[in-house]
């Protein structure tokens, strides 16, 4: 691969695990952040849809963003607001200014994730987006440990985490800016005479009913997979009286097995194809989901965790590479970016709802939210696939 190709997927997979870094910073950061503010545990839901806002509009507006200025500036402004919106996480003196901080850095993470998406998708291929989103795994992998070690090695306070992911983002925002030319999109392999940029109005894209159907599936997605490794934390140590050094582990181990997932996922691709592969992925969420909900023993659950990781790691690359075939390449780009904020928008309301049910009712309720959300995902699936085997049919037609 060419200099020219291969420096900016290598900056967007380093970019990716700082990004990855900085999200799950907060599945272990909030059981120490609560106290600090003392908030109750339903108040994690605020904070997630403050950052889910943010999240939602940087999406939403990244094609038309796009389309006005260039793909190099987004990102790089992107880079920007998420690196000081993480610093504020760490200086907030008080809660309101907590969720203006995760407003602002969501805001900019957002801009990052539907950009680089956008980017990946119109110059490369299934195997680079694969080993994008494991990027984006191995910092959720490294995220518990790093907030562990801080918190109750060094008894530096979570704050630091934040304070050291800040800086990191801002310093991989320089690696854009050297090497702005090479930030370009490019016709898809898909359409040799449309880009992938979106030339469609955002009004268009919506019309299209497939577009509703994918984004309700993401939006299921998201809660599944944001709110697993946001909340079993809280359920493992409040509900089931597992220690916080175990329960770290193993929501590390549920982000190591998504990443390892992504990992393979593309050799398995080329044995088993796109459709193959989601029908496993599909079927080790729903397992694992189970296993966790059941609660028979705590290596069921453990088990749970790595199925779910397993299971979830081959949707989201898939289904975002095919989002040009499925709606059509002038609509990709808004698409895409409407997916990625449905996702970041099931991530935050859907373990909202989920905290809000274990504050008043109970904590093992989190375990069965989980498990319905699969459900949920599995139906709508086959309902996207079905309308495009249909699409497909009447095109040959």
């Amino acid at each position: 691969m060419k200099i020219e190709k291969s420096l900016p997927i290598l900056i967007a997979y380093l970019i990716f695990i700082a990004i990855g870094l900085a999200t799950g910073l907060l599945n272990i950061a909030w059981t120490f952040i609560q106290p600090t503010f003392a908030v109750s545990l339903d108040s994690l839901g605020t904070l997630l849809s403050a950052a889910m806002l943010g999240g939602l509009i940087a999406a939403f507006l990244c094609g038309s963003l796009i389309n006005r200025f260039t793909i190099a500036s987004v990102l790089v402004s992107g880079v920007v607001i998420a690196g000081l919106g993480m610093l504020g996480y760490a200086i907030a003196p008080i809660w309101i200014a907590l969720l203006l901080a995760a407003f602002i850095a969501s805001i900019g993470k957002g801009t990052i994730d539907a950009g680089i998406n956008i980017f990946v998708a119109s110059n490369y291929g299934a195997s680079q987006m694969n080993w994008l989103h494991a990027c984006w795994g191995i910092g959720l992998t490294f995220a518990p440990g790093l907030v562990t070690f801080l918190v109750l090695d060094l008894e530096a306070g979570w704050q630091l985490g934040y304070v050291i992911m800040g800086g990191v983002i801002l310093l991989l925002g320089l690696s854009i800016l050297i090497t702005l030319p090479l930030w370009k999109l490019k016709k898809t392999k898909r359409s040799s005479s449309e880009e992938i940029a979106s030339k469609a109005p955002l009004r268009e894209t919506l019309k299209r009913p497939i577009v509703w159907i994918s984004l309700l599936y993401f939006f299921l997605y998201g809660g599944i997979e944001i709110g697993t490794g946001q909340l079993a934390n809280t359920l493992f140590v409040e509900a089931r009286g597992i220690p916080q050094e175990t329960s770290s582990a193993w929501v590390s181990a549920y982000w190591g097995s998504f990443t390892i997932g992504r990992m393979l996922m593309g050799l398995l691709a080329l044995r088993l194809g796109d459709r193959t592969l989601l029908n496993i992925s599909f079927a080790l969420t729903v397992a694992g989901a189970l296993l966790l909900f059941a609660n028979v023993a705590e290596f069921s659950s453990f088990a749970g965790l790595l199925a779910l990781g397993f299971g979830l790691a081959a949707q989201f690359p898939i289904l975002i590479l095919q989002t040009p075939r499925r709606v059509g390449a002038e609509h990709a780009s808004n698409a895409i970016g409407f997916q990625v904020g449905c996702a970041g928008l099931g991530g935050a309301a859907l373990s909202g709802v989920a905290g809000i049910f274990a504050e008043n009712f109970a904590i093992e309720l989190i375990s069965a939210f989980i498990f319905l959300g699969a459900l949920l995902s599995l139906v709508i699936y086959q309902l996207m696939a079905r309308w495009e085997k249909r699409e497909a049919s009447a095109s040959l037609a």
